[in-house]
């Protein structure tokens, strides 16, 4: 693929798209990064703080599928940056102009199975065979969930199995024993996805399927490495135990026999999710408030602070990373394989918190490799489907880094 005259749109500027926005920009692979967002003014202040000619900015609206599909024709690569509810519509939009997809997150929101309930499509596998067959057709791809979890904690998992004859067991750990200063509740990513993921019954793989468990099960005191150390994690809804088991044990043929993903979460965190949840104020279902109609969890999210703005008061420090185990050579073997980071030290190099930053480096990555021409399959598919190799050795550009252990 030719490198030259390339052009990609940031749909969402708020604090991952302005990562992704601000690293392309200073690429070589892409001539034109245009920076799109419901709110103009906001796309354009970033446009102004990235201050490089080969940045633009325009208004778009995610819910608009005809808009968007006039907006993304001559765009080579779209980085899908808003919340995961708009996803169907952007892809529909990406595919009537041709123009390739990428992501960082898709509607698990979707799956309304109850908890002991067996889930028999994973809504990240529907999204992938609702749009595969057209994307491929028309020859375009869509990178889906190219953040860090999801994203490099799928990579992790593929180099893990990669180094194993048979996969058993595949788990996905988050950990962070950061706080923001002067907030006693402070999300470092959006707090409307914090509190459905939280709250919403997670998903595991267990004795050859996917199954629904109760909210906050399977909390478990989980040694990250230091300086995190030991945080309380739980088991909580996420895309990559919803493609794991599929790919890695079927489609790679690796095995599969069970996954999950754990985040870490303090009990004042916990306890202040369960209360929103108990007073149903995650409802999207708009109430009459004094005769204007509002929908709780918006109230909720308002009430809280923008993540873009609290980059400079984080501290502490976050691993993200996978735990692959299985059998090599008839013996029992297993990879630990993470990435580390600093909230304090991720900010003062780069003026991003490492949360937002630690998301947007991984679809950065996957767009230069993109048009490097290092991607060659055609349709939609997951992180573990790309050769980890290339993401891997291009972190280190980033300032982030990959530290396996065996275990």
């Amino acid at each position: 693929m030719n490198v030259n005259n390339m052009k990609t749109m940031v749909l969402g500027v708020g604090a991952v798209g302005s990562v992704a926005a601000d690293l392309l920009s200073k690429t070589e692979e892409f001539d034109s990064v245009i920076l799109a967002d419901l709110d103009l003014d906001k796309a354009q202040r970033m446009e102004k703080r990235i201050s490089n000619d080969k940045v633009s900015s325009m208004k778009v609206d995610a819910s608009d599928v005809d808009q968007m599909a006039q907006a993304f024709k001559g765009v080579d690569l779209v980085l899908n940056c808003v919340i995961p509810r708009f996803n169907f519509a952007i892809m529909d939009a990406c595919l009537m102009a041709k123009a390739n997809y990428a992501d960082m997150a898709s509607d698990i929101f979707l799956s309304k199975e109850k908890p002991g309930e067996i889930v028999k499509e994973p809504p990240v596998q529907y999204q992938i065979r609702k749009y595969s067959d057209a994307y491929e057709k028309a020859g375009i791809i869509g990178m889906l969930g190219m953040g860090c979890d999801p994203g490099m904690a799928n990579v992790f998992a593929r180099m893990g199995a990669d180094r194993l004859d048979q996969v058993k067991d595949i788990l996905v750990r988050d950990g962070d024993n950061g706080h923001v200063e002067g907030y006693d509740f402070a999300p470092m990513w959006s707090p409307e996805t914090l509190i459905e993921e939280v709250l919403m019954p997670p998903m595991i793989y267990k004795d050859g399927a996917y199954r629904k468990i109760e909210s906050f099960s399977g909390k478990e005191e989980f040694e990250f490495p230091d300086p995190v150390g030991k945080v309380p994690t739980y088991n909580v809804d996420h895309e990559e135990q919803e493609t794991l088991p599929t790919y890695i044990g079927e489609v790679l043929g690796k095995g599969c026999d069970y996954c999950d993903f754990k985040i870490g979460l303090g009990d004042d965190h916990v306890d202040a999710i369960k209360t929103i949840g108990m007073l149903g104020l995650d409802s999207m279902e708009k109430i009459d408030v004094k005769g204007v109609m509002v929908a709780p969890r918006d109230v909720v999210s308002a009430s809280l602070p923008d993540p873009a703005s609290l980059g400079d008061r984080a501290r502490g420090d976050m691993a993200i990373g996978t735990i692959t185990t299985g059998v090599k050579d008839g013996k029992d073997e297993g990879y630990y394989i993470y990435t580390s980071m600093n909230h304090q030290d991720f900010w003062n190099k780069y003026k991003h918190s490492a949360t937002a930053y630690t998301v947007g480096v991984p679809l950065a990555i996957g767009a230069i490799l993109f048009a490097q021409g290092k991607i060659g399959q055609k349709g939609v598919f997951p992180p573990e489907m790309l050769d980890p190799q290339p993401v891997v050795d291009m972190l280190p550009r980033f300032g982030m880094n990959c530290i396996v252990k065996k275990l």
